[in-house]
């Protein structure tokens, strides 16, 4: 038992160490860039980081990605997990805004309380060292739809027969 009260003493205050941190300086006050490429492209890159990091895509719009996948945080675990579920999830919601031929890509990061249920709980991620990572993905995620032509899938090309 006091192990556990240890335990739970040392994640809340970690947790509440990473919450005095200042939030990104962007418009949003979350991670952004704006990326000189379509959003398709960006999408691309996106998903593609997301599955190498074990996440999986929980839903998808014109605007919108979003990624879960449990914690690994044990702070987050102890203070967020509950009788029905004992590992929340962190979330990851990309928001895309086209701004003619660039895109303003937005992201914000959660935990989520009870994922999948009706009684999910949502502790927003504001500020530290897990704010910061996202902000430098983002950046790499920048240069590389700058900079690296994405290959597009393509119909399969009809093969001509001559008939003599």
């Amino acid at each position: 038992m006091k192990l556990r009260f240890v335990a739970a003493l040392f994640a809340a205050l970690s947790l509440a160490a990473c919450q005095t941190a200042q939030p990104p300086s962007t418009a949003s006050g979350k991670p952004e860039v704006t990326i000189r490429a379509p959003v398709s492209k960006i999408k691309a890159l996106i998903i593609s980081h997301a599955m190498n990091n074990g996440m999986s895509i929980t839903k998808d719009t014109e605007y919108m990605l979003q990624f879960d996948k449990p914690t690994t945080n044990l702070g987050a675990a102890v203070l967020l997990g509950s009788k029905y579920d004992s590992t929340p999830n962190v979330r990851y919601v990309i928001t895309f805004a086209p701004l003619g031929d660039e895109t303003r890509v937005i992201a914000s990061a959660m935990f989520v309380t009870n994922p999948g249920s009706a009684f999910e709980h949502l502790t927003p991620v504001n500020a530290g060292p897990g704010i910061d990572e996202t902000q430098n993905e983002l950046q790499q995620i920048k240069t590389m739809a700058e900079t690296r032509e994405i290959p597009v899938a393509s119909a399969p090309q009809k093969k001509h027969s001559r008939i003599h």
